[in-house]
């Protein structure tokens, strides 16, 4: 094997030992969430300030109807994590808009 193989081989292999479960992200306009701790937890940032509060709809463990909600209403910039459970298998993330309808991403699932 080449010096460039092993260096390409190298690369692929930390790539994908870090990239575990980095596949479900969501966004809104003002939200951005994503699973961490080994799949387990739930991370949720408020993007915008713009005085509205952000949540992240999770449920755990499949096939779960349990469903959990994380908040943030802390403000631009701020970030929350859920308690580590069992694996998030579902999760959107929404931001709260007063007397309108949430602006919320679509659903990520590992049910596909």
């Amino acid at each position: 094997m080449t010096r460039a193989a092993v260096v390409i081989a190298g690369v692929a292999i930390a790539a994908g030992s870090t990239t575990a479960f980095a596949d479900m992200d969501r966004y809104t306009s003002g939200a951005h969430s994503w699973r961490t701790g080994g799949g387990k937890q739930v991370g949720l940032q408020d993007t915008k300030g713009d005085g509205n509060s952000v949540k992240a709809e999770y449920n755990r463990n499949r096939p779960s109807n349990s469903l959990y909600t994380l908040w943030n209403h802390s403000g631009r910039g701020t970030k929350v994590y859920s308690n580590k459970g069992g694996t998030v298998w579902d999760m959107r993330v929404c931001t709260e808009i007063d007397k309108w309808p949430d602006d919320c991403s679509n659903w990520w699932s590992d049910d596909h």
